[in-house]
């Protein structure tokens, strides 16, 4: 095994005040403001519509498990102790051919997302200017307009600060929108309570019940995504063990900010869209049910929400994803890591963020572009292998005490969680290749 790369990052203190800690959450609502996008407000929305406000404790379940599991990537990376300083260095010392694989492989996935993103930012703007350019061009025009900020937020060296202005200002403007919304249609408080503890579908029994939050569990457990948090980390020059503690409260805070954000959509399309049996499957429906909500100002404040959720993960996916691209790279190709040092002064580190993650998507914004069926089968396949591969290696290389500081390795719950979370990561990558062999069964059956 190589020696790690040292890479020079920002010389921090960890907080020790409350006011410290305040200041010091930042990569926690980053990553999260990143997860989120257009397909989680439809997902919540129509959740809320067939289910009302049973099935929410699936939702919490869900991000309770994503919690814990990128908290276990995240302490491999400030706990370890071999000094590596990135989980791929990790995952290296399983396979060395491994970092390179799954780098890839994060990046092509990190990519197909960029294509829906881009799209997100450029309908928000088109809907807040009043639809100019037009029915034909105005959303690809205003797409470009996204693709040009982010390339503008990205270039400087302090894009990482930007990164956290934006997502801190996207939290306040979610909780703002659909938080305020949900409370002013005065839901029934009792229900909700009931929602959240286990109460399942009339018409569904304890197992189907069981089904749904077990899709969910390994939906976002082996996501691809949850790579980037130790990058924005690093960012924020937090390294070592004396960090774990602001870790766990940022990134805590971080889940808190997507479960109040998706909790206050559920309840709105149950108690606007499911009374009107309002269709959810774009993001127009969000706003029409925003306007039975609030009347005219509703539309707008969904569009605005939409707008600073995708452009909140537009450039933190295009950093993140190229930032795991390189450490995993670097840590299968050792040359190109000892002529650089670090990712970020490699020269191909910007023609890929800006080129490929930035500039690309908006080749799918063009009027005359198909659906991206093929990018969606793709996407999904890349999932379903990546999944039980993260999973799997995280549990071993936090539970390897050659590889952990003394005390840093996972106790026996920890493990029980991580272990639950991976099995139903399999569970359901399984489901989904099972049901991409049956799509391409029936395409060449014809």
């Amino acid at each position: 095994m190589k020696a790690p790369v040292i890479t020079s990052q920002p010389e921090v203190a960890p907080p020790r005040s409350f006011w410290e800690y305040v200041k010091s959450i930042g990569p926690g609502f980053v990553v999260a403001m990143s997860w989120l996008g257009a397909g989680d407000f439809i997902d919540s929305s129509v959740s809320g519509v067939n289910y009302g406000y049973a099935l929410m404790w699936a939702l919490v379940l869900a991000l309770f498990c994503r919690y814990f599991f990128v908290s276990a990537i995240a302490k491999y990376y400030l706990c370890n102790a071999k000094g590596d300083v990135s989980i791929f260095t990790g995952f290296g010392r399983l396979w060395r051919g491994l970092p390179g694989i799954l780098g890839i492989a994060a990046f092509i996935s990190g990519f197909i997302l960029q294509t829906y993103m881009s799209v997100g930012i450029g309908t928000a703007l088109y809907h807040l200017s009043g639809g100019i350019g037009g029915p034909t061009w105005g959303v690809f025009i205003w797409t470009a307009v996204g693709v040009v900020l982010t390339a503008l937020l990205l270039i400087g060296r302090r894009s990482y600060s930007f990164l956290e202005i934006v997502a801190r200002v996207t939290v306040a403007v979610l909780v703002v929108t659909f938080v305020t919304t949900a409370l002013w249609l005065r839901p029934d408080v009792p229900e909700v309570a009931k929602g959240l503890v286990f109460d399942t579908p009339a018409n569904q029994g304890l197992f189907t019940s069981l089904l749904v939050a077990a899709a969910l569990i390994g939906a976002v457990g082996g996501s691809a995504g949850n790579l980037t948090y130790p990058e924005f980390m690093a960012d924020k020059g937090w390294r070592g063990p004396r960090f774990r503690r602001v870790q766990l409260v940022d990134l805590g805070v971080g889940i808190a900010a997507i479960i109040v954000v998706d909790l206050a959509v559920w309840i709105v399309g149950a108690e606007v869209a499911r009374a009107n049996d309002l269709t959810i499957s774009a993001p127009e429906d969000l706003a029409t049910m925003m306007r039975l909500a609030l009347g005219q100002v509703g539309p707008t404040l969904m569009w605005v929400g939409l707008f600073f959720v995708t452009f909140s993960s537009f450039p933190a996916y295009a950093r993140g994803y190229t930032k795991v691209l390189f450490s995993g790279l670097y840590e299968t190709f050792g040359r190109r890591a000892r002529r650089y040092g670090t990712g970020e002064s490699d020269p191909l580190f910007n023609w890929l963020q800006i080129g490929i993650m930035v500039l690309l998507p908006l080749v799918f914004a063009l009027p005359a572009f198909p659906d991206v069926v093929v990018l969606t089968v793709a996407g999904s396949s890349t999932s379903a292998i990546l999944a039980p591969v993260i999973m799997g290696g995280v549990l071993i290389l936090t539970n390897r005490k050659s590889l952990m500081l003394p005390g840093y390795t996972n106790r026996w719950w920890e493990n029980a969680i991580l272990f639950a979370v991976a099995v139903i990561g399999v569970w359901a990558s399984w489901h989904v290749i099972k049901g991409l062999i049956d799509l391409a069964a029936k395409v060449v059956g014809g």
